[in-house]
Parts: C-alpha cells; structure tokens; sequence
C-alpha cells in the first residue's frame, strides 16, 4: 500500500508560500512552515490511515494548541473533515469545513484551496448534491492529475465514477472506474483496489445484473480480507447481502446483514448501520415480510437521521412507499412517496423510472387504472430515452471482458518492467563484481560499526542508571526523582490537569540503626521500598531523596486519593513483620500529602508544601498522614 510517514515532509503542489504579518519572527516562520509541511504530509496518507483513531488524536491535539496560524488551521480544520467522513459523520465533517472555508479564504493559497475542494466534495455528495460535487471533482482533478500522487487520484476518479453511476451515466463511470482501477494497481494500494471492485458492483445493481455484482463484491471483500490492516468496509459485506437478496439466496444474505451490523456497531459508523438496515428490509420485503421491513425501514431512517446522510433519503421514502403499498396501507404508501419525489431532484434518471412506477401501482390499488396506465407508459419511455445508449454499453463489457482488460494493463506493466530490466542488467553487468566486494566491505563496516555503538551504549546506560539509581534500594535517587517529578509539573501545568505528592520519613530510625546496627537498617530501608513498590500503581514514581526519607509522585491523583494511598502505606508500614530480620522491630512513618494547584506558580512551593506537612506530621506525634485537606491551616490563605 502507497503511504507515507504522517510527520514526512511533502512539498506543497505549489511555490505559494503562506503570508504573515510582519511582526513574525523568523523561527516562527518557520515552525510554521514545518507544521504545515506535516500536515500536508498527513493528507497523502492512505485511506484506512486516515480513518484511524491515532490520526484522529494528532489533529485534535494541534487544534488545542494557541496561537495556530490561519493556514496550519486551515489544513487542520478540512484534515478533521475528512476523518469524519471516512467514519460516516457527515455532520461533524461540514462543521469543520465550515470553521475552514474562512481560513482558507484568507490565506488564498492555491494547495490549501485544492485539498479544501477535495475534502468537500466527499461532503457535498453525502448531502445529496451531486450535480456540485461532480462539477468540483471533475475541476479538481484537471489542476492535480499531473501533481498528486497516484492513491489519491484514484481515490479523487472513484469518487467521480461513484456520482456518475448515481446519475445513470454508465458508459462513463466505466471509463472512470477503469482509468480509478488503474491507479488502484499503479499506486498498489489494495483499499483503492477493493473499493473500485465494489462500486463495480454497485453499478451493476443499479443494471440489476446481480450475478456480476455478487463478483465483483467478493472480489472487493477478498482483496481486503486478504489485507488485515485495512479497516473492515461493511459496505461490502452489506451490499453483497443485498445482491445475494435480488437473486432469492436469503441464508447468505442473512447472514451478511448480520456481520455488517456486527462491524457496524464495532466501528461505529452510522451510515453504514442504516445500510445494514435497510438491506434487511429488503430481505424481508422480498419474503413478503412486510412488517418487519417497515421496522427494519424506521431504523435505518433513525440512523440516517442522526449521521447527517442525505444523499439516499429517497431510497428509504420508496423502500417504504413499496413496503406500505404491498401490506395495504395505500395512504401511508402514497404519503412516502411523495416524500421521495420532494427528495429526489438530484438523484439518476433510474430512480425516476421506478417512482413513476410506484406511482402507477398505487393508482392501480386505488382503482383508477387510466392514470395508473398514462403513468405506466411515462416510466417505460424514461426507461426507453434515458438508459437504452448506457445499457447497450455496459451489456456488451461482459464480465470476462472487464477480466481480460485488467489482465492486459498487468501484462503491460511487466512487459514494460522485463525490458527495462533488461537493459540494466546488460548496462551494469561488468561491475557486478566489484559491486559486491564493495557491499561486502561496507557490511563489514556496518558490522563493526554496530559492535562499537552497541558495546558504547551498554557502558553508557549502565553508567547512566547507576548515576540515577539508589544503590540501597534500586530506586530512582534523588537526583532522578526530581527530574521526573519537574516533567510531570511541566505535563501538568502545560495539559491543565493535576498531580500529587507524598513526602514520608521513618520514624525514629536513628533508634533502629543504633538498637540493631546499620546492616539491619538498610535491610528496614529495603523491605519498606518493597512494601510501597507493591503498594502504588504502575504510573505512580517513588524515589529514595535521603537515608530514611522518601518521595512518591502520583500523576492524574487528586488529594483524597493521594490520602487513601498514604493511609494505607501508613497501615501497612505499622503492621509489616520484621522478625526476620530482627526481633522487636517495630516502625512507622510520618506522611506529608499535597496536590498541585493552579496557584503553584513553580515546582518549589509544591515540594516545599509537602515538605512542611511532613514537618508538622512529626510535630504533632509522628505516625500521622497531613495534607492540605485534613490542615485546617492551609485552607485560608494557601500557605502556613
């Protein structure tokens, strides 16, 4: 698959370059040329890596930072767009294409306008526009066919051959769909390969060829079942259920249905939920069902409904006009489908053929057969003048046509491939041996080289650990704790959430080291540590910062849990058995807990709070936990 690394720098299509106002330092510039750079870079990402949560959260996590440049957050903005509408929520992606369309019309730089256009056109054809987003596509693709890169102008040609299938022009949506295929195989890029196979088989169920579409549907579903990392396309599976219900098999459709809503569910995706709905209201439309079908049919609605999809609100009106009109509700049947001829302005000439059908039907049940027989005769001559150029086309590409061209672009390309091979190899192969004494040599090198850096490293982190490593206890000493604990008041303070912090001291120790010798003290020290490592959690940081005293740092903790963690050490520290080690050692410790607060203007007046309470736990007896919670003394003012 065709892809690139999402921070990889790409040149714009353009030698534009972005204003800023004079007042700009020249870092700045250039930060923000960088970041621009990146997320271009992101927009040539493959599809599924576009569809990614991980995308998701690098966009979202720059358009919190401050002080964006209008064109960083342009590019943000119309990226964010895409994800959503890769993931079916149409509505959030004209949200931010709305927040877009200002930024880019004030930067007027000419690769921003162009990824712009290209992420509204995807919109612009959810929400039923299709004549608009034809127009944009085709424009679109003549300023980029020689710049952009060949994943991302099949995808831009499949998009054109999509809406030109949904207006029933079908010789061309075959000449794009081949000219989109072969950029799927030159890019080798197996989503844009699965996805041309599948609107193959959409455009052949609009044909009601339901044979071929079933082919090219597996086809599509091989092709990404044989790729783990794409994302699963229930559209797939869904539209292959609706095929396989056109030709009566219900089993396999069935079951189908019943794997798209699985994946539906699993990714969340909206539309592609209403799908699943309204192929098995078809299904049971066809089973003369009818009932369920129209609840099938007020689900699918519902989910539509709420994804912001637009484009086929008139499939649902005629799928429940059909499903009213064969249970016997004429009127309810005629109320849907009116609501699809007020729906279906911009929809394919074929769907116009069957709601002058619908509408010959109807009169039929309500026993008017002369208006009922005008309508009739109106949908055959639209049938007739619309499709007879188109139909003749498509019928004469046979499946094992469409199969031999492909076959030939592939001969092709290795035919091209095998003599340019052979050139070469003709051209270079007197060097041949020294090419290898060379490589030889150089990997020799590299070897060498790899032993030196590996054997340099290994001193080099051993030496490091032991540098920030308590020799006692092996826990970070007091240099390295600090370290750690200034990055997470920094993280803090920078994401605006919040930490903890323990200071605790052993109580009387000097006693233990003088009764029973410092040998056995340090074993005390050591089995402490052991007692409070398995006490914290994974995230949490102790540190040893003198010989009896410790610091612990617990990120995203507020005070009463920091509270509850240091009861419970305190708790257990009193109960821990040290017979072993000697008899008669008993110990406790004195706790002081603090949090940080918006008010700590630097890391300072946290450690020296938690110094203080620690200070006052020993003052006041010792064998104690005091925090700024439980201190009355901190709640005025802030400071003892």
């Amino acid at each position: 698959m065709l892809s690139c690394s999402a921070f990889a720098f790409i040149i714009p299509d353009t030698a534009a370059s972005p204003n800023y106002t004079s007042g700009s330092s020249a870092s700045n510039t250039i930060n923000a040329t960088a970041l621009q750079q990146q997320l271009y870079g992101m927009s040539n990402l493959s599809v599924p890596e576009r569809q990614q949560e991980a995308f998701y959260l690098k966009i979202n996590n720059l358009l919190n930072k401050p002080d964006l440049d209008n064109h960083s957050e342009a590019l943000a903005n119309i990226l964010m767009a895409n994800y959503h509408t890769l993931n079916g929520d149409i509505i959030s992606a004209r949200e931010y294409l709305s927040v877009a369309k200002p930024l880019v019309d004030t930067v007027q730089q000419v690769s921003l306008d162009r990824l712009y256009t290209y992420a509204n056109i995807f919109v612009v054809r959810s929400e039923g526009h299709l004549e608009q987003a034809m127009e944009d596509a085709e424009s679109l693709y003549a300023d980029v066919k020689d710049i952009w890169s060949p994943n991302k102008l099949g995808d831009l040609i499949l998009e054109r051959a999509y809406i030109t299938a949904l207006t029933s022009q079908y010789k061309k949506s075959i000449e794009l769909l081949d000219l989109a295929l072969d950029y799927a195989l030159k890019a080798d890029d197996p989503y844009l390969i699965s996805e041309t196979y599948n609107v193959f088989g959409i455009l052949y169920n609009f044909l009601n060829d339901h044979q071929s579409a079933i082919m090219y549907f597996e086809k599509a579903i091989d092709v990404m079942e044989k790729h783990p990392t794409l994302i699963n396309n229930i559209y797939f599976y869904a539209n292959l259920a609706d095929s396989y219900a056109q030709v009566k098999q219900y089993d396999k459709a069935n079951e189908l249905i019943q794997k798209s809503h699985e994946l539906a569910a699993a990714e969340g995706d909206m539309p592609l939920q209403a799908l699943a709905h309204k192929v098995q209201a078809r299904v049971h439309t066809s089973q003369e069902n009818y009932l369920q079908a129209l609840e099938e049919l007020t689900l699918a609605k519902e989910v539509q409904e709420q994804s912001g999809e637009k484009l086929f609100g008139y499939e649902l009106y005629t799928d429940f006009a059909y499903a009213y009109l064969k249970s016997g509700q004429i009127d309810k049947a005629e109320e849907h489908l009116n609501l699809a001829i007020e729906s279906s302005e911009s929809v394919a000439e074929l769907d116009d053929f069957y709601l002058n059908k619908l509408r010959a039907e109807i009169s039929a049940h309500r026993g008017d057969f002369e208006k009922a027989y005008k309508q009739l005769d109106i949908s055959f001559s639209t049938y007739r003048e619309s499709f007879n150029d188109n139909l003749t086309y498509v019928s004469n590409l046979s499946r094992e046509q469409l199969d031999q061209e492909r076959l030939a672009f592939e001969n092709k390309l290795l035919e091209k491939e095998n003599q340019l091979s052979s050139e070469f190899v003709e051209q270079y192969k007197e060097y041949s041996i020294w090419l290898v004494v060379l490589v030889c040599l150089l990997l020799l090198l590299l070897i060498i080289c790899f032993w030196l850096i590996s054997k340099y490293r290994r001193v080099a982190q051993k030496n490091e650990e032991m540098a920030l490593t308590d020799n006692l206890t092996h826990l970070p000493n007091r240099r390295q704790v600090f370290r750690k604990l200034d990055s997470e008041h920094q993280k803090t303070a920078l994401d605006k959430t919040i930490y903890s912090l323990i200071i605790f001291d052993i109580d009387h120790f000097k006693t233990i080291n003088d009764r029973f010798g410092h040998r056995v003290g340090d074993k005390v020290i050591n089995r402490l540590a052991s007692i409070t490592r398995h006490t914290l959690r994974e995230n949490d940081t102790i540190g040893r910062i003198s010989g009896e005293e410790f610091l612990i740092i617990l990120p995203e903790t507020q005070i009463n849990d920091a509270i509850q963690i240091a009861d419970r050490l305190n708790e257990q520290f009193a109960n821990a058995d040290f017979e072993d080690l000697a008899e008669g050692i008993h110990l406790t410790a004195s706790f002081g807990v603090t949090e940080y607060t918006p008010d700590d203007e630097n890391l300072d007046m946290v450690i020296n709070r938690a110094d203080r309470l620690l200070y006052k736990a020993k003052k006041e007896g010792r064998n104690r936990v005091v925090s700024t919670s439980n201190d009355s003394s901190y709640g005025e003012d802030g400071e003892n």
